[in-house]
């Protein structure tokens, strides 16, 4: 009876230790900056997606000039370098790759085509902003 109370009570911890195991998916969610250079003006939405190696995370329709605009989620590549070592010139090259900074790409597709039109990054739309307020302000001196 006892080795019959063990066993039951081992079979019991094994099913609930394989009922907690984790059985999500892991995917990429973002891309990085080095895939979005590789993008080029007419790819297809799936080029476009094989490209970057992930999906958009959000799609918006312009009805007015008959285009969509498609998000992706990219990081930006860091090194990160042993604080001891950071000022050695052999570490300005090296470190372990790290990515951090979530950013967004905006790609611009045409909605009767989908092919690419033109593309933005959340950097770029914030430092375009600034130069077009900028050159505004010298025009009306």
């Amino acid at each position: 009876m006892k080795n019959f109370t063990l066993k039951t009570i081992f079979a019991l911890l094994l099913v609930t230790l394989y009922s907690c195991k984790d059985t999500r998916v892991l995917t990429n969610y973002c891309t990085i900056p080095s895939k979005i250079y590789n993008l080029k003006s007419g790819m297809s939405i799936d080029d476009v997606n094989t490209t970057l190696g992930v999906g958009p995370k959000d799609v918006y329709a312009v009805v007015e000039n008959k285009t969509k605009v498609l998000t992706y989620k990219y990081k930006l590549e860091y090194q990160q370098v042993a604080s001891a070592r950071k000022n050695n010139e052999d570490r300005l090259r090296g470190g372990d790759q790290r990515f951090d900074d979530e950013k967004t790409l905006y790609c611009v597709f045409d909605a009767s085509s989908n092919k690419l039109l033109n593309f933005i990054s959340e950097s770029g739309r914030s430092s375009a902003a600034k130069a077009i307020g900028v050159s505004l302000r010298f025009r009306l001196k």
